[in-house]
């Protein structure tokens, strides 16, 4: 199983914008103070977030991340799913809160020896 079919699975994600195909993940940043993401993200990183509207976009895009993880169940705006498929950003929901979606997360990336 690959990477994003691991992370997929187990962060029980659903695809609700972006591009088919994913670029490679790098790391991660679980924040939800955009300030915070643009000085402490990394490119590549998964982004968790309870935000679900268009400014995570480009913020995503600024920093180059691998993609935007919205948790609680929460659905992004009208506006942030055309702005991430306009950005070719992948923008996935999780029913898992922010804390037990990072704690997966890490799992998968240490396990492959990604942190």
């Amino acid at each position: 199983m690959n990477l994003w079919d691991q992370i997929i699975q187990q962060l029980e994600l659903t695809l609700q914008a972006g591009p088919l195909t994913f670029g490679q993940v790098r790391g991660a940043f679980c924040g939800d103070l955009l300030s915070d993401v643009l000085a402490n993200a990394a490119p590549g990183d998964l982004w968790i977030t309870i935000h679900h509207h268009r400014n995570i976009v480009a913020v995503a895009s600024l920093v180059n991340l691998s993609g935007i993880i919205i948790s609680n169940n929460r659905l992004p705006d009208p506006e942030t799913v055309e702005a991430a498929i306009k950005e070719g950003i992948p923008l996935f929901t999780t029913p898992l809160n922010n804390f037990m979606a990072s704690g997966e997360l890490f799992k998968i990336l240490s396990d492959n020896s990604i942190i």
